[in-house]
């Protein structure tokens, strides 16, 4: 009885380890766009980094368009449980950098692929400047409600 007992735990602790070793993700840099595009990306590219330095943060997306930064971070799993926190902390590190810019962060999911497909669009260079405006509105009413 105490036998069976000792090799089900072991299996038991054996797979939930396996487990874990292969679900450890590579580390994702994020698309550094910088100034020779559409719109001057320096500014969103330095608010990346910022928030991608954060513990809890896995991924980031961003642009930026004048005064207006907009960041969709994606966090790990367990600590989905502290996106308000995780949100307030992004933005007072970016409001810290920039004072004057407006600044609009987001974990949710929608917005964090919409800000990856502009993303991608400002870098290849295939969008122009009033379609990006039209994106960054849409994204900017995921972002509201």
């Amino acid at each position: 009885m105490k036998k069976t007992f000792f090799f089900s735990i072991l299996i038991l602790v054996s797979v939930i380890t396996a487990c874990n070793i292969g679900g450890q993700a590579e580390e994702v840099k994020p698309l550094f766009i910088g100034a020779n595009k559409v719109f001057d990306q320096t500014i969103a590219d330095e608010s990346k980094q910022l928030v991608l330095s954060m513990e809890e943060v896995v991924e980031v997306k961003g642009v930026n368009k004048e005064e207006n930064i907009y960041i969709a971070a994606k966090v790990k799993q367990f600590d989905r449980f502290f996106l308000d926190r995780i949100r307030n902390e992004a933005h007072d590190k970016i409001k810290k950098r920039f004072p004057e810019a407006n600044v609009h962060v987001s974990t949710d999911k929608k917005v964090f692929l919409e800000l990856e497909k502009l993303e991608r669009k400002i870098y290849q260079n295939k969008i122009n400047k009033e379609n990006v405006e039209k994106q960054i509105k849409k994204i900017e009413d995921f972002m509201t409600g």
